[in-house]
Parts: structure tokens; C-alpha cells; sequence
């Protein structure tokens, strides 16, 4: 399978995604599915000119991101995959996106959210989509960075 990350990062391409994620997994493609960003056409325009020159950026919403993941786990080209949110990807995994683990990145603080963990905030609906997402077999686990040893997402009394 060559979705070699799927990661949950309001943030989505930032200086850890360039830096180390894209290094580290050898990808030369992001595929970032949120359906907001695909309809702003500046906002697109700005991720794809935060990627590194040789690496192709494709910005879709859930139903074509779904249809496009579907197609690259196919094939052998290494693909990082990056969402907003948890039910997005939760969307993508009911629309048969084979999703193994999801790395929750970053999820900036707001409010009705609680935090996770050091940058990680949720609110309850969110961490209900986590717990979808765990009932189809999708591991999830907190990364922050490449060099972080991945944590289990928190147990229903913690989190």
C-alpha cells in the first residue's frame, strides 16, 4: 500500500510535513483532503507553493479525496495523506480508503475542546469520530514529529 501516512493536521503543510514526514517516508506526493481548503482557491494555491518543488500536491474535497486514495493505495508511488479532522478521515475510511493507522498531528485549542495531549485539542464529537474510526480497525496514534515514538490514542477514561 502506498498511502505511507494519513495524518490529522489543522495545520496541514507546515515545516514538520516538509522538514521530516516527507524525508522520512520517501514521498513525493500529498494528497490533502478537507473540503473547505479544496474550495478556496488561494489557500490551495498557498499549500502547494509550501511544498518542496518535487512534490506534487493535489488539495480535493472528501468524496473525490476518498475516490483519489483509493486509486493511489493501489500503486506503488509513496503518498501522504493529510486531513483537519478526524471525520473527515472517518469519511474516507467508510468510502473504503484502506486506512491501517491515522497519525493525529496537530489540533490547535478552542472551545467545547479538550486537550490530548501537548498539541492536540478536541472536542467530544471529534474524539467520537476517533473512536469510529478505531471500531472499523483503524489504529490511530499520536506523532508529532517523525522523531517521536507513535502513542496509542488514550483510552476512553483518559481521554
Amino acid at each position: 500500500m502506498s498511502l505511507r501516512l494519513v495524518r490529522i493536521d489543522d495545520r496541514l503543510i507546515h515545516g514538520q510535513v516538509v522538514t521530516g514526514w516527507l524525508r522520512a517516508l520517501g514521498a513525493r506526493r500529498i494528497v490533502i483532503v478537507d473540503d473547505a481548503t479544496a474550495r478556496d482557491e488561494f489557500l490551495r494555491e498557498v499549500l502547494t507553493l509550501a511544498a518542496p518543488q518535487d512534490v506534487a500536491v493535489e488539495v480535493l474535497d472528501v468524496a473525490a479525496g476518498a475516490a483519489r486514495c483509493l486509486e493511489l493505495a493501489a500503486g506503488p508511488e509513496p503518498v501522504m495523506v493529510l486531513a483537519r479532522s478526524p471525520r473527515t478521515v472517518l469519511a474516507m475510511r467508510r468510502a473504503g480508503v484502506p486506512i491501517d493507522v491515522v497519525d493525529l498531528g496537530g489540533m490547535g485549542a478552542g472551545p467545547d475542546r479538550q486537550r490530548i495531549h501537548k498539541t492536540i485539542s478536541m472536542s467530544p464529537a471529534e474524539v467520537a469520530d476517533v473512536r469510529q474510526l478505531e471500531q472499523l480497525g483503524t489504529r490511530v496514534e499520536i506523532q508529532i514529529v517523525v522523531d517521536d515514538r507513535p502513542i496509542p490514542f488514550p483510552s476512553r477514561g483518559e481521554g
